[in-house]
């Protein structure tokens, strides 16, 4: 059993019956006129309709762009502060990334020495700056986390970097720190590398190239 049609005229005689739907016209005839009194079949995408469907989905699509970006960004744990330690990676690209560790982590290589809003420079030094974010964001200073006897690999490069034991081969520089000297590289004789910090504390750290008297 089939449901009948619905007629919304409640003047209709019992016996109407509806007249047929068009058929569709033939290849190169043009389309009949329609029937007097039939509704026409309502067409909901029109060129309107269509156009702000397309706006909706973009929309959407540019809101859930914007949100995964600020769920890749997003640190529970707030951007590193002044006495932080971390180390740094490069990712894709050729961008550099950090990672937070307690300073008493073999792996832990710089400490942040100062934070500033904004691209700033660092104080006098030879601070690694490392920019977050983008826009106005935020500057941090590094400073290698070091101390007199400890040993250092791929000295050159900021995301490689490491702490090593002495007697390791991959070994380079032996480090020596000397506190409350700042300005002068005669401190450090004999050193590959003379690195400065304003601090606090003031200091100058010298790499040393590693040998027999380790």
């Amino acid at each position: 059993m089939t449901t009948p049609p619905f007629d919304d005229n409640p003047f209709r005689s019992p016996d109407y019956a509806p007249p047929p739907a068009p058929m569709p016209p033939a290849p190169g005839q043009q389309p009949m006129p329609p029937v007097p009194g039939q509704r026409p079949i309502p067409h909901w995408f029109t060129t309107k309709v269509r156009i702000t469907l397309i706006a909706c989905v973009v929309a959407a699509l540019g809101l859930g762009s914007l949100g995964a970006m600020s769920i890749y960004w997003l640190d529970h744990s707030g951007p590193p502060s002044e006495g932080d330690c971390l180390y740094l990676t490069r990712e894709g690209a050729g961008k550099l990334a950090y990672h937070r560790v307690t300073c008493s982590a073999d792996n832990a290589t710089y400490k942040v020495e100062n934070t500033y809003r904004g691209a700033i420079a660092c104080a006098s030094g030879d601070y690694v700056r490392f920019r977050l974010g983008s826009g106005a964001g935020q500057t941090l200073c590094l400073a290698l986390n070091v101390s007199t006897g400890e040993c250092l690999r791929d000295v050159d490069d900021e995301a490689t970097i490491a702490k090593v034991g002495c007697s390791d081969p991959a070994a380079q520089e032996r480090v020596e720190v000397f506190l409350a000297s700042f300005g002068s590289e005669d401190i450090c004789q004999d050193a590959d590398k003379v690195l400065m910090y304003g601090g606090p504390p003031r200091r100058t750290v010298c790499l040393l190239r590693t040998g027999e008297n380790i």
